[in-house]
């Protein structure tokens, strides 16, 4: 019997990997590669004083006195077979791994342990590798060459073994150094195994799983509303870590728990951990110098979380915790992570939907109650309408693609009035996942009553809202604005995910509520008797809001810019005012009526300009049209605004016949009251009238009374109006010095008031003479004055005709393609805005000679280009207008 070695050996163990495969491809030959690759691996064995123990086919297991020596063979070997030639242009790859310890000699073998360690450790390995565990690296790596080195692989579990395995990847010139991960089996996870794979969250998952492995972050929260998908993304991050964490990723449910024992005892329980002594110190004991993932699913609802998991975090610090929760645990080191609905889909066909997270979950869902579901032309755009109605909400779509058993996407769109009775169908759904309804409740139940009546309150808002206006509609008690400060009451709704919290555009927090939660709160604020309160400061809060704007919007500074932009902001909530104040039967007729009525007509006349302004046409005409009927009873000066107004609106739509019964009756009431400042605007207005009838003698004698009554009452502004629409009469009769002269006084004067809007009516009115008469420079130049004013005004209709008059100067240049793309950008905000163009014919007249100059395709690729713009790179065209002597070299 021969002599083996003792002690503390190392021991290799080696095969060649895929060798069935080898043996298939290579047929007779394979007998003469494995003869090569034993006399390969038998010459390095020797060479490095290795003792061969056994051969089995492609496999051996080699014994070393020297961990050193071991390695060499190792480095000897892998070079000499991947530099071999071999039969057939064959790839033999052998995995090798080696292990240190000290097994018994038995007979002329060895055993133990320490054997089927280096035997398991070999077997995770890849054809070209070398790995070595904990034990042989402390062994060599000091002792290696100065290019020879050690990768560390982190810790793995081996079968039949029970504790995980740290192992290391021999690295050295010759060798490969890229593999696959090690075929072990991973550390001792216990996760739920979810029915359907993640849709989506690809960028969520990484944040995860990053804050995760990074360094300095023990404890990371996911935090949303509920359904939002937080436990979904836990189990995709918790899985994608499984190799990460050696001594296990466990998964806890505690959506059952409600306090700190009781949480105590489950993380025990799923650690296998239970005892007779106190829970806590089981689990503390058992992961004190583990490390390892734990996921604490569902938190919001514990008494004492916090600190449970400080304790945790403290008696393990190789611990990290992933945590699941409505709202944050406020630990010293927490990562919070917000978890936010899916991305919504966007307008188009079937492939653009497709590439929505939102709508390829309810794809995925429906296709499991309807097998062969899949989105088409017919019912792209019903799917897009059925996840922005749910606001991307997980839960909701998979609730709602349940349905789609029985209807189809259509139908289904139809049915959704009251999404949040939406019910699964599915038994296995926690009771608080069963509906939409019972989700909300859930984050509802956690509020203190008092700000559970804040978030009732917050419901009336639609759109969001600011701090102050939250402050204004949820005061309650005496004074109802001594209440706490927004902020805290924002904070608390933010706390357990009820609300959104972004930045305004005027950088202050405005507050958010995805539609399924505001329908929810609505619901509970009409049980609680609250509704009607709500909505009347609601609507008072913002006929307010809308007052102060009309002001700045008829002020001559650049404040009107901001006032434009805050109507814009908070439109959707002034359309719910309007609704609940001239819409809604008021509760008690008698009185409630009139002082909706009263709300409403204010927030009608504040609003008007507003309308014009950024061509809301069609909905201000309609809301102005009921007020009018509201006040024709009484009459007198609110009548007459808002019959003005109408006529305008009426006017701006191509209906100048209509609209000129409406200023008619409104002068007539101005002179009946004998105030001469709204004479001259309804002048004026008239004069403007008559000229879009083509009545232009009419306009003139009109707009020239109008002129002098400004005068007689001091009124610049009445006065710059005036002159600058005479200016444009004169124009279109042909009365180009006359235009001229009085445009020059308008403009002077709009210049001396400070008025940026008056000023760029002026500059594109005398724009206007210039183009008529032929003088292109000279429109060119005030076309260029005024373009960063209208490029960043906001006003739809002055966007389109300065981008019509610039496309006739373009043509008259000889620019025929910048007057193509101008045409097509101007057609597009009309038909967008339903404002027709004055007068087309006269922009053909120019058009017409610089279309001839260039092919058809030419031109009809260019008018295409600017219809596709959008209005901010449509105001982008004017800004990049060049001077006129730049366009005539």
């Amino acid at each position: 019997m021969r002599q083996l070695p003792t002690g503390t050996v190392t021991m290799l163990f080696s095969d060649i990997e895929g060798s069935t495969a080898l043996l298939g491809r290579l047929g007779e030959r394979y007998g003469e590669t494995l003869s090569i690759q034993r006399a390969l691996m038998r010459a390095a064995i020797s060479a490095t004083h290795g003792q061969e123990i056994g051969t089995e086919g492609d496999s051996f297991f080699v014994v070393f006195s020297s961990a050193g020596d071991a390695v060499r063979c190792c480095l000897a070997a892998q070079r000499a077979l991947a530099s071999h030639d071999w039969p057939g242009e064959a790839a033999v790859r052998v995995r090798m791994g080696l292990h240190s310890g000290e097994p018994a000699v038995q007979e002329d073998d060895y055993v133990g342990m320490d054997v089927h360690r280096a035997a398991r450790i070999a077997a995770a390995a890849h054809g070209g590798q070398v790995v070595l565990s904990e034990a042989t690296r402390l062994l060599v790596e000091s002792r290696l060459a100065d290019d020879v080195s050690v990768r560390d692989l982190g810790f793995h579990r081996l079968k039949d073994i029970e504790a995980p395995e740290r192992i290391y990847q021999l690295v050295a010139p010759g060798l490969a150094e890229q593999f696959p991960p090690l075929k072990s089996l991973g550390a001792p996870s216990r996760l739920p195994v979810p029915m359907t794979p993640l849709v989506g969250r690809e960028v969520d998952l990484g944040q995860v799983c990053a804050a995760l492995t990074g360094p300095g972050v023990r404890l990371v929260t996911l935090t949303g509303t509920g359904g939002v998908g937080k436990t979904r993304l836990s189990l995709a991050a918790a899985a994608s870590l499984d190799r990460e964490f050696p001594h296990g990723v466990f998964f806890v449910a505690l959506a059952a728990v409600r306090d700190a024992g009781v949480m105590w005892k489950t993380i025990a329980d799923t650690l296998d951990v239970t005892g007779d002594g106190p829970a806590a110190d089981a689990v503390t004991g058992y992961l004190g110098n583990r490390r390892a993932l734990l996921v604490l699913d569902n938190l919001e609802q514990l008494n004492g979380v916090a600190a449970v998991v400080a304790e945790l975090l403290a008696a393990a610090p190789g611990l990290r915790v992933l945590a699941t929760s409505r709202r944050p645990l406020h630990l010293q080191g927490e990562h919070e992570q917000p978890v936010p609905p899916l991305e919504l889909p966007r307008e188009g066909g079937p492939e653009e939907v497709a590439a929505c997270d939102a709508a390829r979950l309810f794809v995925q869902q429906a296709a499991m109650v309807r097998p062969g579901f899949a989105l088409t032309a017919g019912n792209a755009a019903d799917v897009a309408a059925i996840c922005r109605h749910l606001d991307g909400l997980p839960l909701a779509i998979e609730l709602a693609a349940a349905r789609a058993r029985l209807l189809a996407p259509r139908a289904l769109l139809a049915r959704l009035g009251r999404s949040l009775d939406l019910a699964a169908a599915d038994v296995g759904q926690p009771s608080r996942q069963q509906t939409l309804r019972n989700t909300i409740a859930w984050s509802y139940d956690l509020l203190a009553p008092d700000l559970a009546e804040v978030f009732r309150r917050a419901g009336v808002f639609a759109g969001g809202c600011d701090l102050d206006a939250l402050a204004a509609v949820t005061a309650t008690g005496p004074g109802l604005g001594a209440g706490p400060d927004p902020l805290q009451l924002a904070a608390g709704l933010l706390d357990v995910s009820l609300i959104t919290v972004t930045d305004g555009a005027d950088g202050e927090p405005r507050v958010g509520m995805l539609e399924t939660i505001r329908e929810y709160a609505l619901d509970r604020l009409e049980q609680a008797g609250d509704l009607e309160d709500a909505r009347r400061r609601h609507a008072e809060y913002y006929a307010g809001i809308a007052e102060r704007a009309d002001e700045q919007l008829r002020g001559s500074g650049p404040e009107h810019l901001a006032a434009l932009d805050r109507l814009e902001a908070e439109h959707d909530n002034l359309r719910a005012a309007l609704a609940w104040s001239l819409q809604t039967p008021a509760a008690d007729p008698a009185t409630g009526d009139r002082e909706r009525a009263a709300t409403g007509l204010r927030l009608v006349q504040a609003l008007a300009l507003f309308w014009y302004r950024h061509s809301y046409v069609a909905e201000g005409r309609r809301w102005l049209q009921r007020a009018v009927d509201l006040a024709a009873e009484e009459g007198g000066a609110p009548l007459a605004q808002l019959a003005h107004w109408l006529g305008v609106l009426l006017q701006q739509q191509g209906e100048p016949q209509a609209a000129l019964s409406l200023l008619e009756r409104s002068l007539a009431i101005w002179r009946d009251l004998g105030d001469r400042d709204q004479q001259a605007r309804e002048l004026n207005s008239l004069g403007i009238t008559h000229h879009y009838l083509d009545d232009l003698d009419t306009s003139r004698s009109l707009l020239e009374e109008s002129a002098a009554l400004s005068r007689e009452v001091g009124s610049d502004f009445r006065l710059a109006a005036a002159l600058t629409n005479l200016g444009q009469t004169e124009s279109d009769a042909g009365n180009f010095d006359r235009a001229t002269q009085v445009l020059q006084e308008a403009l002077a004067i709009d210049r001396k008031r400070g008025d940026m809007l008056g000023v760029a009516l002026d500059q594109q009115s005398l724009a206007g003479v210039h183009l008529r008469a032929g003088r292109a420079r000279e429109a060119r130049g005030q076309l260029s004055a005024m373009a960063d004013y209208v490029a960043s005004c906001g006003d739809p209709e002055f966007l389109a005709t300065t981008l019509e008059m610039c496309a006739a100067n373009a043509a008259q240049l000889g620019e025929a393609l910048r007057a193509a793309r101008l045409t097509g950008a101007g057609e597009a905000i009309r038909q967008k805005t339903g404002i027709p163009i004055r007068q087309p014919e006269l922009l053909e007249q120019f058009l017409a000679a610089a279309r001839a100059t260039i092919a058809p395709e030419e031109w009809n690729d260019e008018l295409a280009a600017g219809r596709a713009l959008s209005q901010e790179q449509a105001a982008m065209l004017l800004v990049s207008l060049p001077p006129s002597h730049e366009a005539l070299q």
